[in-house]
């Protein structure tokens, strides 16, 4: 049975590995997704609720492209193995899985959201944003290039909500850390290992080793994946930018006029306040006390001037007076800035404010009102935000157009740049992860797409992206040309290095190796010429620049017993430590650790408890595997691949 063959493979490594490293939440999977009456091509059931071939796919591409972002060009190794890839696509089944089932439960137990807080949730999401305001347009286009629509992602959103409010409380209470478990993991987080460190002198070894071809040719034979030319892709591609569509813009001076006058608010010259200060720095004694003194001095009239002479820590006061100059608002810290902006007189002095830097005291010395400058005075600024608005109006209307059409004509880019005049350009032969090629070739979404499985075979039209706020593109893959081998002859250079390094470090391994096994018998006497020793070094966890973070783990690794020792790569050289000493901090010293390792604790108890949720939430709703569905996709990636 299918389903029996999924859940033993998720035992298996190559399942595991992956697994691991899926690192995305499937934010637009939400139950109401899925609550379509469908055929039985559906992959899999929960519940009442059914996934589809088609929203499995759409996550799957989803997440190859996450992983290729996080993990560039070495990715696509995986992607050409079929075992890898079939493996990828079940976890992503069984994460939709996970998520259906939670959100079933949650639905289950009458939890309901309002329209009210979905659209408070969706207004405050940075990624619908623009100039710190929500922006309708914005919002579009990134649900329409995620595949989706404004009123399917208000649904997931509606669903994730609905899923916290269940479970939060569970989760706040559950990834509590307690006192004592802190203070274990801060003595053994603070401790401190004293070691001596082996390492061999491998310029030296080196010379001793000599490769006949055959060697050479032995190493290139057993190792074809270092010598691999990457694979690159073809593409057509349609660009298109506010910025592009600027030069198109026509400008008259009664257009021009009417646009000021219409967005006046945009334009005006904020108020401001010039100001000047007294400061009694905080490394100063009773420093707040002798503020409070200076006011009062002030209060009683004395001069501004004298009084900062006798009282200001800025050594250069009598020279400016203490001056600030001119601020707008939002110039100075928050503290400052209310202070400054709350005087209503000129000549006013704002209350002592104290902040880290000392005790302040503000003279409020000339009020500047709001205003609109004229027109004349500001026409390159009114002309350059005229020209924008224009374009942006253009480019929205365009990247709907160009999305329509691209859809309806599938096979080619032709027809949308005839219909809207834009122009078809091609990328050339590009590797993933290339840098060196024009904008927006270079672009990391866009060779993501183009590397895609499904675009990378189609040779249909993609859905077109936003590359930046002002940009988009669509692209139609020409030709993807596989990863290759690359003959002996044209890398027997770079084989015959490789293969020198490992035999070196082979070598180097045996070595440490038989020193590691005599100072554990306590029978180490006498060093080879070759191996070099470090006395009574001392590894602390973060704070050793000259060990690697693998080698720091590493020592630390080590069985508190003395002579004990562990063999690790140091900054990519083979290195032998053996244990000499273990020493704890005193209190003091643990206790900078307690911060950090409460907020690690709790994100681990965190993880850990929605594990749980998430395996109780299948097991209160039946989870059925439609086999045949889940073979259908399978064998249409193997095929994709073969292709």
């Amino acid at each position: 049975m299918l389903s029996d063959k999924l859940r033993e493979g998720a035992h298996g490594k190559v399942f595991k590995l992956l697994f691991v490293i899926i690192m995305f939440s499937f934010v637009f999977a939400g139950i109401g997704s899925y609550m379509i009456v469908r055929n039985d091509n559906d992959p899999a059931q929960i519940g009442e609720t059914k996934i589809s071939a088609n929203v499995w796919k759409a996550q799957y591409d989803d997440q190859v492209r996450a992983m290729q972002r996080q993990y560039g060009p070495q990715f696509n190794k995986v992607l050409s193995n079929k075992d890898a890839v079939s493996a990828l696509r079940l976890s992503v089944l069984e994460r939709l899985i996970d998520n259906v089932a939670v959100n079933t439960v949650t639905y289950e137990q009458g939890i309901r959201i309002s329209d009210k807080q979905v659209k408070e949730a969706i207004v405050k999401e940075k990624a619908f944003q623009k100039n710190g305001k929500f922006s309708q347009e914005l919002f579009n286009a990134a649900t329409r290039n995620m595949g989706s629509s404004p009123d399917s992602f208000a649904n997931s959103v509606r669903n994730d909500l609905a899923t916290d409010l269940l479970f939060n409380p569970v989760f706040a209470s559950g990834s509590v850390a307690y006192p004592y478990e802190i203070e274990l993991l801060s003595k053994l987080f603070s401790q401190k290992r004293v070691v001596d460190i082996y390492t061999v002198d491998t310029k030296a070894l080196e010379k001793s080793v000599k490769l006949t071809d055959d060697e050479i040719k032995s190493y290139y034979d057993e190792n074809h994946g270092k010598f691999m030319k990457p694979a690159s892709v073809n593409f057509n591609y349609i660009v298109l930018s506010v910025d592009a569509l600027k030069k198109d813009v026509a400008v008259t001076d009664e257009e021009l006029e009417n646009y000021y006058n219409l967005n006046q608010s945009d334009f005006t010259v904020p108020s401001k306040r010039t100001a000047s200060q007294i400061i009694i720095r905080s490394s100063e004694d009773n420093f707040a006390e002798k503020a409070k003194e200076a006011l009062t001095q002030l209060k009683s009239g004395a001069s501004f001037e004298s009084v900062g002479k006798k009282y200001s820590s800025d050594k250069s006061f009598e020279k400016t007076k203490g001056s600030l100059g001119t601020l707008e608002k939002g110039s100075l810290s928050k503290e400052l800035d209310v202070a400054l902006f709350n005087l209503k007189n000129v000549g006013d002095y704002s209350e002592v404010i104290v902040d880290n830097y000392g005790a302040h005291i503000i003279r409020l010395d000339k009020i500047t009102d709001a205003y609109v400058p004229a027109l004349k005075d500001i026409k390159a600024d009114v002309t350059e935000k005229y020209v924008s608005s224009k374009a942006l109006e253009k480019y929205n209307k365009l990247s709907q157009d160009l999305t329509d059409i691209t859809y309806e004509n599938p096979d080619s880019l032709d027809i949308a740049a005839e219909k809207l005049n834009l122009k078809v350009l091609n990328s050339g032969n590009v590797v993933f992860g290339q840098t060196n090629v024009a904008w927006p070739v270079s672009v990391e979404e866009v060779q993501s797409l183009a590397f895609n499985e499904e675009n990378r075979t189609s040779h249909t039209n993609t859905n077109v992206i936003n590359i930046t706020q002002d940009s988009c593109i669509v692209i139609n893959v020409n030709e993807y040309n596989e990863e290759k081998l690359l003959p002996f002859d044209e890398v027997k250079s770079k084989a015959h290095n490789l293969a020198l390094d490992n035999v070196v470090n082979q070598k180097a391994q045996e070595l440490l190796e038989k020193v590691k096994e005599q100072a554990k018998a306590g029978t180490l006497n006498e060093l080879d010429p070759l191996v070099l020793k470090s006395s009574d070094l001392t590894v602390a966890r973060g704070q050793n620049k000259q060990f690697s973070d693998v080698f720091t783990l590493s020592v630390f690794a080590i069985e508190d017993s003395v002579n004990s020792g562990i063999i690790a790569d140091n900054y990519g050289k083979k290195s032998l430590a053996i244990l000499k000493k273990t020493m704890t901090e005193n209190e003091e010293e643990m206790k900078k650790y307690v911060l950090f390792i409460r907020s690690q604790l709790a994100q681990f108890k965190l993880q850990k408890l929605q594990s749980v949720v998430t395996k109780a939430a299948r097991e209160l709703t039946d989870v059925e595997y439609n086999e045949s569905a889940i073979n259908s996709v399978i064998k249409e990636s193997s095929s994709n691949l073969d292709n």
